[in-house]
């Protein structure tokens, strides 16, 4: 693999932890990792705005964790890859854990 490559890579990846480096956005990654849920259901489950939740989402898609498909007037989202869970489940492992 070349230089280049490998930086631009790198590159992405910083990006995209750079996204997921918030409470909200972990959460929402979390939820979803049951399967996909509206716009509404993730409200509901975090307990914020739907202008700060449509944000947190655009950001998520924009960077290519998420998508999204429109069902009449909801719109649902959905990982785009499962293998963030294990990301997620890490990170959790590491930091969420119950201290003794």
């Amino acid at each position: 693999m070349n230089d280049e490559y490998m930086k631009e890579r790198l590159e992405k990846a910083a990006r995209c932890l750079k996204v997921l480096a918030h409470p909200i956005r972990l959460m929402i990654i979390h939820l979803l990792g049951d399967g996909e849920l509206s716009v509404q259901e993730l409200e509901k489950a975090i307990g914020i705005s739907q202008s700060s939740m449509s944000q947190h989402l655009s950001l998520l898609k924009d960077k290519e964790i998420l998508e999204s498909r429109r069902a009449a007037q909801q719109v649902f989202y959905r990982l785009r890859d499962p293998r963030l869970l294990q990301l997620t489940a890490i990170t959790r492992e590491l930091f969420c854990r119950m201290e003794p």
